[in-house]
């Protein structure tokens, strides 16, 4: 079984291992391992929902060893013209794939933003070759709106991506953490 929550402080050194252990697994991230010792550390991560009109970090546990297997994060500027708006960026352990984990972290945060700031819609980027995470923001409802010519730079090759969007505008939605 899996349970989603929002990230509390207990969980920063539990938070730093998974990001270090999924940073290993895919190049679908933005982040190099290397670089996750300079970009974050516990005191960084134990101050991630300090804010919580700006950003909401959410993750998934496996409720039998409470190890992290997933993370997702909403984010908004809170300036008043941009404030309507917020950005989604998801992962999930490999291992755990292709348990629904994506679609709940992906729910927890919809509901965030459609019901907790009342915003009109949600961005995220996606690379153009993740065809598996593009599949599944698209059964939550996310549409391409765009191109990106470069997304990220892997081992010094340009890679496109898809910049995508849900519009929250009508919808009524409601998830349960529990």
């Amino acid at each position: 079984m899996m349970q989603i929550s929002l990230f509390e402080k207990d969980y920063s050194k539990a938070l730093l291992t998974y990001i270090k252990k999924v940073s290993l697994q895919t190049n679908f991230l933005g982040l190099e391992p290397k670089e996750i010792d300079a970009s974050f550390n516990l005191r960084k991560i134990h101050h991630l929902n300090d804010n919580l009109e700006a950003s909401v970090s959410f993750i998934a546990r496996d409720e039998e060893s409470s190890q992290i297997i997933g993370l997702a994060q909403i984010a908004r500027k809170l300036r008043i013209r941009f404030r309507n708006q917020a950005e989604i960026a998801i992962s999930v352990d490999k291992e755990y794939w292709n348990h629904r984990i994506g679609s709940k972290l992906i729910e927890a945060c919809i509901d965030q933003a459609a019901n907790q700031w009342k915003i009109d819609g949600v961005y995220l980027e996606v690379l153009s070759d993740n065809q598996r995470a593009i599949n599944l923001y698209k059964k939550q409802g996310f549409e391409i709106v765009g191109d990106l010519p470069i997304l990220l730079t892997i081992d010094g090759n340009n890679k496109s991506g898809k910049m995508m969007f849900k519009n929250l505008k009508k919808l009524k939605f409601t998830f349960n953490l529990n």
